[in-house]
């Protein structure tokens, strides 16, 4: 990337307290390659959805979690629950904990939890500038010490953050047979579907809905003239838009989602929205509505 185009970057964030959006840097000239390889660097620090800090300012937890990877050497690794809170899929405050491998004087500090265990290389990696275990080896661990309810919502986040591809997991699972934690993976992979295309926890859960209740699969937010559906069905005529409370509070959220809903019914499309209770706490009732809704557009 070039200096001009770094210019650029610097110039924006600078005006937005060093902030910068998804589309401002594509707008710059960073492709979607390089915005990758500078979050890996720590240069570009994902703060929100399509929300960057730029230069690698880190926020204070993150300065903890390198502190302590000073404090117990080069060869120390993020892992469990601080590296759950790095990769931004488990929520919440969170105890610094690192794995150094067996054998090893080091001990831990009052702050720092040590793991002792011989990580293989292909389990550890950089992410925003710090040495972490890859996405997979921290769902494993983190499944040895999380309850299902919980291991089930960090799986989601990674499926909706990083995509994660449930096979990939799945392989690893079929490796380490025995490993305490994957009878609670197995249940949580029975449900998974492909996140390749979801932009929400929710999004995710009522594609699980679809396949638990035999539901055909929709296109998945794929632009259609100035908007973007969650779920449609292009034969049937029929739309489906989740509304989490993220991006459908406010006011101007709620008029643009009434402006989408006008123009789809213009062009005779029939609107559902579904907020996370229909999806989540009555998935039979919403299964049914959905399917009667197909059924009436043959």
């Amino acid at each position: 990337m070039n200096a001009s185009v770094m210019k650029k970057v610097r110039r924006v964030a600078e005006r937005q307290h060093g902030r910068i959006t998804w589309a401002e840097l594509r707008k710059a000239g960073v492709s979607e390659s390089q915005i990758r390889r500078l979050c890996g660097r720590g240069w570009l620090v994902r703060e929100h959805r399509g929300v960057y800090l730029v230069g690698h300012k880190q926020r204070p937890r993150e300065a903890t979690f390198a502190s302590a990877l000073l404090t117990m050497g080069d060869d120390a690794t993020l892992s469990f629950h601080a590296a759950g809170a790095q990769w931004e899929v488990l929520r919440g405050a969170v105890r610094t904990t690192v794995t150094i491998p067996p054998g090893t004087r080091r001990r831990g500090r009052p702050t720092i939890t040590v793991h002792r265990a011989e990580l293989p290389p292909e389990h550890v990696t950089i992410h925003r500038g710090l040495r972490v275990t890859t996405l997979v080896r921290t769902l494993l661990d983190l499944a040895a010490v999380l309850p299902l309810s919980r291991l089930e919502r960090v799986f989601e986040q990674a499926q909706v953050l990083h995509k994660l591809d449930p096979d990939e997991l799945a392989a690893e699972v079929l490796c380490r047979r025995g490993y305490r934690g994957t009878p609670n993976l197995r249940a949580v992979l029975e449900g998974a579907v492909d996140p390749a295309a979801v932009a929400s926890v929710l999004e995710l859960r009522f594609l699980r809905l679809c396949d638990a209740y035999g539901i055909p699969r929709p296109l998945v937010n794929e632009p259609l003239g100035p908007w973007v559906p969650d779920f449609r069905w292009p034969g049937a005529w029929l739309v489906v838009e989740t509304d989490g409370k993220a991006f459908h509070a406010t006011a101007a959220q709620r008029r643009r989602d009434a402006e989408k809903d006008a123009w789809l019914r213009e062009r005779g499309y029939t609107v559902i929205r579904l907020s996370w209770s229909d999806v989540t706490r009555d998935p039979a009732a919403t299964a049914a509505r959905i399917k009667a809704a197909l059924a009436g557009a043959r």
